[in-house]
C-alpha cells in the first residue's frame, strides 16, 4: 500500500477522480428542477355590498345609491378561492369630497392575498347629495280601533312633549305635513301605556316619507281609558248628633267638586254628590278635621278623590232676640189686595239660637218671614208664617207653637178691611231646627231666603235663586232644616 501511495502518478489519478466526483455532486444539487405549472381558477362573487366611507352626515343628506352591490370576477389558486369567506372581498366608495348634486365616483376594492381582480361590475356609482335641512313639527297621535264597550278615551299624554325635528334634503322636507305615532286599541278597558312609540313623517296625503331622520325617533304615550265621567259639586250631609250644648258654626270640605265615573245613564241623573259627616265623633267645642270616605252610589263605578277632609267648627249654643222683623206677603191672586191686620205693626220679635259669633253678626235683614196667601179667596184668614234663617241659626220657639198672622184679602177696589178671621186658614208648616252645613253666610246683603233646605249644597257653588229656595224651605211641619250652599246647614224655622 505504501508503494502505491508513494507513486506520484497514482496520486494524480486519484486526485483527478475525486475532483470529478465532487464536481458531479455540486452540479447535481444546483441543477434546475423541471417546474410543474400551477393551475389558476376564476370565481364570480355576486352581490358584494358597497360600503360608504367619508360621508359628512352633519352637512349633507344622501339619496340611496343607484346600485348598492357589485359583481366581482377574481382569479387565484383554487385553494385561495375556495377557502376565503365572501366577506374578505370588499368594495367601497369614498364620499369625503362629494359636492351637492350628482357625483360619479369610482369604486375601490380589497381582495384576499393571492387573489387578483378580473372585473368589477359596475366599477363606478352615481351619488346624489343635498345640503341637510331640519324643521320642527308638532308630535301628533293617531288611534286605531276602539276601547271596551262603554269606555272612552281621555286626553293622551306624550313624553317628551312638544315637537320633533325632521331632517331631510330640502326638496323632500317641503313635503312633510306632520310627524305622527299610531296606537292600536282592541277593546282596552284600562289606561294604555306605551314606552316606545315610533314616530314617522307623513306628507299631506298620508304617505310615509321613508328617508326622514326624526329626533326623537321614539316617544312614550299614555292614553287614559275610563268609563264616562263628569264633575259634580260636593255637598255635605250629616249623620249622628252633637252633644246637646254644642252647635255648628262652620263646616268646610277641602274639595269643591268630585269626579264620578259610571255608565252614561247613571251619570245623567247625578247632579251632585253628598259626603256624609258623622257628628257623633265630635265631643267638645273647637275645630276638628274629619276624614270622610266617598262611597260610590248605585250605578257609579268610582269617585275621585276617594276621601275628603272636612273641617268642622263647633261652639257652645247661645241665644239672641231680634225685634221688628218684618212680615212679607206673597202669592195674592190677581184682583185681590192683601193686608196684614195682626200684628198691627206687621213685624215680629224672634228669639234665635246658634253659635255666639254668628248671633252677634246677625241682622234683621238676614231673616225672612213670609205670609203665603196663595190659593186663598177674598176674606180674612189666619196664615201660618214661614221663617227662613241663615246657616247654623235656629228659631227658638216653644214646642207646638206656631207663628201666625191675620191677613185680610179683599178686592183691590174695596177700601174697607174686616178684622174677623176666616175659618179657612192656611196651615203652612214651620221650620225650627238648624241642620249643619259648611260655612255661614254673614252680611253681604243676601236675603236669608237664599238658603235651600236640602242637605248639603255644593261647596263653592252659586246660591239658588230666592224663588227656588223659598220653595224648598216652605211648607214643612216636621221641624227639620237643611243645609245651605257650600255644604253648610241652613237654620230655618217658623212655629
Amino acid at each position: 500500500m505504501n508503494k502505491w501511495m508513494n507513486n506520484n502518478n497514482f496520486n494524480k489519478i486519484l486526485a483527478l477522480a475525486l475532483g470529478i466526483i465532487l464536481w458531479a455532486m455540486v452540479h447535481a444539487d444546483t441543477a434546475p428542477v423541471s417546474q410543474t405549472t400551477t393551475r389558476m381558477d376564476t370565481k364570480t362573487i355576486e352581490n358584494v355590498k358597497i360600503e360608504v366611507t367619508g360621508f359628512d352626515e352633519d352637512k349633507y343628506v344622501m339619496e340611496p345609491l343607484d346600485v348598492d352591490s357589485v359583481r366581482m370576477e377574481v382569479r387565484g389558486k383554487k385553494s385561495d378561492l375556495n377557502y376565503r369567506f365572501s366577506d374578505s372581498y370588499k368594495v367601497s366608495v369614498d364620499l369625503s369630497k362629494v359636492k351637492p348634486g350628482n357625483n360619479r365616483l369610482s369604486l375601490s376594492y380589497s381582495l384576499p392575498n393571492g387573489v387578483t381582480l378580473e372585473s368589477l361590475t359596475p366599477d363606478e356609482v352615481n351619488v346624489h347629495v343635498e345640503l341637510r335641512n331640519t324643521k320642527a313639527f308638532p308630535i301628533t297621535l293617531l288611534t286605531k280601533g276602539t276601547p271596551a264597550q262603554g269606555y272612552q278615551l281621555g286626553t293622551p299624554v306624550i313624553q317628551p312633549t312638544g315637537e320633533a325635528e325632521v331632517t331631510l334634503a330640502a326638496s323632500e322636507l317641503s313635503k312633510v305635513a306632520k310627524v305622527q305615532g299610531t296606537v292600536e286599541l282592541d277593546g282596552d278597558s284600562e289606561t294604555f301605556k306605551e314606552k316606545r312609540m315610533k314616530l314617522f313623517a307623513y306628507d299631506s296625503n298620508g304617505n310615509e316619507i321613508k328617508d326622514a331622520v326624526i329626533k326623537p325617533a321614539y316617544v312614550s304615550v299614555e292614553i287614559p281609558i275610563t268609563l264616562p265621567f263628569k264633575s259634580v259639586p260636593l255637598e255635605i250631609g250629616y249623620t249622628g248628633q252633637l252633644p246637646d250644648s254644642l252647635v255648628l258654626s262652620q263646616v268646610k270640605a277641602d274639595q269643591t267638586s268630585v269626579t264620578v265615573y259610571g255608565q252614561k245613564e247613571a251619570l245623567a241623573t247625578l247632579t251632585a254628590y253628598e259626603a256624609t259627616v258623622n257628628l257623633s265623633q265630635i265631643k267638645s267645642a273647637g275645630t276638628e278635621q274629619l276624614k270622610v270616605d266617598l262611597v260610590p252610589p248605585t250605578g257609579i263605578d268610582k269617585i275621585e278623590p276617594g276621601k275628603v277632609n272636612v273641617t268642622v267648627t263647633t261652639s257652645e249654643n247661645g241665644e239672641r232676640t231680634l225685634e221688628g222683623v218684618p212680615i212679607k206677603l206673597e202669592g195674592a191672586a190677581a184682583g185681590l189686595k192683601a193686608v196684614i191686620t195682626d200684628p198691627a205693626d206687621q213685624t215680629l220679635s224672634l228669639t234665635v239660637s246658634g253659635a255666639p259669633d254668628l248671633l252677634n253678626q246677625l241682622s234683621v235683614d238676614k231673616i225672612s218671614v213670609v205670609a203665603d196667601v196663595s190659593n186663598l179667596a177674598a176674606g180674612t184668614h189666619e196664615v201660618t208664617l214661614q221663617v227662613s234663617l241663615p246657616k247654623f241659626i235656629a228659631l227658638k220657639q216653644p214646642a207646638g207653637q206656631q207663628l201666625k198672622a191675620i191677613i185680610q184679602l179683599q178686592d183691590s177696589s174695596t177700601p174697607e178691611v174686616s178684622t174677623e178671621p176666616s175659618q179657612n186658614s192656611s196651615t203652612g208648616g214651620t221650620q225650627n231646627t238648624p241642620e249643619p252645613s259648611a260655612e255661614p253666610v254673614i252680611g253681604e246683603g243676601k236675603d236669608p231666603v237664599d238658603q235651600p233646605t236640602h242637605s248639603g249644597d255644593p261647596v263653592g257653588t252659586p246660591t239658588p235663586t230666592p224663588t227656588e229656595q223659598h220653595s224648598e224651605n216652605s211648607g214643612s211641619t216636621n221641624g227639620n232644616a237643611g243645609t245651605g250652599s257650600n255644604g253648610e246647614a241652613t237654620g230655618t224655622g217658623g212655629t
